[in-house]
């Protein structure tokens, strides 16, 4: 598996991962209403600038995507149908926590929805804590945020 920049030519890719993703991940929580479509996210996966996103290719098929900006981690997502769901999250994590690292951060933030148990027990297992911080960002789902010492 590579990690690399994302590039304008994986924007396609990337919107239909993070829809599949997000079907996947928060079915259960998230009203179909608000559930992303590839239009949106293609609009905001086109205003990526250099340096703030990476995505993990497995033998030339894009298999997850991390965000950063800020000091803070703003999206990881791994397509659910890679079966290795475990270990490219893992890996994007850690990609992302070094760039933060290397760019002179000494913490790190992320929000996730408190729903996500998946998403949260990676966090902890890799020292991430919640700091008390919260928010509503959809109708009824709220976002909890992590904090890393970098």
């Amino acid at each position: 598996m590579t990690i690399r920049p994302v590039a304008a030519r994986d924007v396609h890719a990337i919107a239909a991962l993070q829809v599949r993703a997000w079907r996947a991940e928060y079915a259960g929580f998230v009203d179909e209403a608000h559930m992303p479509t590839l239009d949106d996210r293609i609009g905001l996966w086109n205003g990526v600038r250099p340096g703030e996103a990476w995505l993990a290719e497995r033998e030339g098929e894009i298999v997850g995507v991390v965000g950063v900006a800020n000091g803070e981690i703003g999206v990881l997502h791994v397509d659910p149908v890679t079966g290795h769901e475990a270990e490219v999250d893992h890996l994007l994590l850690a990609h992302a926590e070094a760039i933060l690292r290397d760019a002179g951060h000494t913490t790190a933030l992320l929000w996730t929805f408190r729903e996500n148990t998946h998403s949260r027990a990676l966090y902890e297992r890799r020292g991430w804590m919640a700091d008390g911080a919260e928010q509503e960002t959809l109708p009824g789902v709220c976002e909890i945020r992590y904090r890393l010492v970098l």
